[in-house]
């Protein structure tokens, strides 16, 4: 408390201010003192001081090894006759100061030092979260990233630059961005210049983010399972407490296609530090995309991912998270989900203008092709929407026709959305998405009977019907009467002609 209070004075500008605030973290310190972390970092950026975070490991693991020759905290034991005594302690950690940042160098373990390239790839060892990426009055790019003294990293906005003239979509230089951030987090820690980055510190990235925690997982509903456990309503696997695979593959893109655009110019290393697979280039580059996808070997550090089955919602379990919408907003969303298959961000979207009544239809913004497209919904969607605007009234045009319920008329933003499923899957006992509705639409469609596979390719706005197709596997859950019926089918009973002596039949087939 009494560190802190001094950050606050001196971001106030009552004393003289400091270039950096350094936390030294142990690993094991009270969620509270976490969360007011959080709050210094946030006042800290908003005052241009960066807090920067150190750690040696995990000080409840290290003095709970009973190999260790000494601990790094006061521990009182108990001494073999009886008596209260405190173990050996020794500080374990030498700090420096390098470019504006504090680094951990070393750590003495068993006196002697442990690389800190081992440390961070066994997930002993975190990157300080220092840097940013901000949003800029810019279209090319409409996002920067900041060093940690708040500097504009010119060599990423030229990057950033080149994605966004090529027609990137802003969300990909954003994406692009925050990997680039968490790959330059790293090189400030090892103290090695971007240009001089060889495949070692990209191991080292990827050992990394298979080890470290991921702190978008430090969200959690009371009383939900734990990371990675099974729903046992939905069947869905919670998120993990790392980084997904998905993840590391989409870090190491953003990285190589760093390197490569600077290695086009001429600068940087002659060799691109993302490791290849030649092999996947030469069979990907004029496959048509009618033809299936050829088996190809991953690169190097790549992750293999795994292709999950659709994740679409049982009908009953689709009547009960119907019933636990709590007003007629929210159940017009849920229609206008399941029935015209959008993305949240393409429905938050929807004016009073984009809506054609009489045909059932809507205008939305593609996420692909971020052209205005139309899309069917069903006649139940309009019902509800007409009910919706009974309650509010007709949004003002322009306006998008999704409001909020609490506060001043706004337009409901996608955290807000996903806030009104988080309190259904609270009452339900279930995990459920948005997305999830999507592909409850695209399975309802592909398997109904009535509909073709480009037809649901159209309606979806699929850029390859493979995608489409994986729509048309059935789900173990949808086949539970017809198992249920199987399974309760009693045994056929062998007949024979009459006429036949039952000694004779049973000495000739052993009935």
């Amino acid at each position: 408390m009494q560190s802190l209070t001094v950050f606050l004075l001196a971001c106030e500008g009552r004393i003289p201010r400091f270039d950096a605030a350094l936390f030294a973290d142990t690993g094991w310190e009270p969620k509270q003192v976490y969360a007011q972390l959080d709050i210094a970092r946030r006042i800290g950026g908003q005052s241009g001081m960066p807090v920067l975070t150190v750690s040696g490991g995990n000080i409840r693991h290290d003095t709970l090894n009973p190999g260790a020759r000494f601990v790094t905290m006061p521990w009182f034991v108990k001494n073999p006759d009886g008596s209260r005594g405190m173990a050996r302690r020794q500080c374990s950690v030498i700090c420096t100061i390098s470019r504006w940042l504090i680094m951990a160098l070393h750590v003495v373990i068993k006196e002697k030092p442990v690389d800190l390239r081992r440390q961070l790839m066994e997930g002993r060892a975190s990157v300080p979260r220092v840097g940013s990426v901000i949003k800029v009055e810019r279209i090319h790019p409409p996002f920067v990233v900041l060093d940690p003294a708040g500097v504009e990293i010119v060599d990423v906005t030229e990057y950033l630059r080149d994605l966004a003239l090529g027609d990137g979509s802003p969300l990909t230089g954003r994406s692009y961005a925050f990997g680039l951030l968490r790959w330059f987090r790293l090189l400030w820690l090892l103290g090695v210049a971007w240009q001089k980055a060889t495949e070692a510190e990209v191991a080292v990235l990827v050992g990394w983010l298979r080890t470290a925690p991921n702190p978008q997982r430090r969200r959690s509903a009371p009383g939900a399972g734990g990371p990675g456990a099974i729903n046992p309503r939905t069947g869905k696997p919670m998120l993990a407490t790392g980084y997904a695979r998905t993840t590391i593959n989409h870090a190491l893109s953003s990285v190589s296609g760093f390197y490569e655009y600077h290695g086009h110019h001429g600068r940087g290393p002659v060799v691109n530090p993302v490791p290849s697979s030649p092999q996947r280039r030469r069979a990907l580059a004029h496959m048509s995309p009618l033809e299936p996808k050829p088996v190809v070997g991953r690169a190097r550090l790549r992750q293999r991912v795994v292709q999950r089955p659709p994740r679409a919602i049982p009908d009953r379990l689709w009547d009960e998270l119907f019933d636990a919408m709590g007003c007629e907003r929210d159940r017009a969303l849920l229609e206008f989900f399941v029935s015209s298959g959008a993305r949240a961000a393409e429905l938050l979207g929807v004016t009073p203008e984009d809506l054609d009544w009489a045909g059932r239809r809507i205008y939305v913004v593609s996420k692909g092709t971020r052209e205005r497209e139309v899309i069917p919904a069903s006649p139940q969607a309009f019902v509800r929407l007409a009910l919706y605007f009974d309650e509010i009234g007709t949004p003002a045009p322009g306006e998008s026709i999704w409001r909020t319920r609490r506060g001043e008329d706004r337009p409901l933003t996608y955290w807000a959305l996903r806030r009104i499923l988080q309190r259904a899957n609270a009452v339900l006992g279930t995990n459920w998405t948005w997305h999830d509705a999507r592909h409850t639409a695209a399975t309802r469609m592909a398997n109904s009977g009535t509909l073709t596979l480009p037809e649901v390719q159209a309606i979806l706005r699929h850029a390859d019907i493979q995608t489409t197709s994986r729509y048309l596997s059935v789900g173990v859950e949808e086949l539970f009467d017809k198992l249920t019926e199987h399974y309760t089918r009693p045994k056929p009973q062998t007949h024979f002609p009459t006429g036949y002596a039952a000694a004779d039949i049973e000495a000739v087939f052993g009935a």
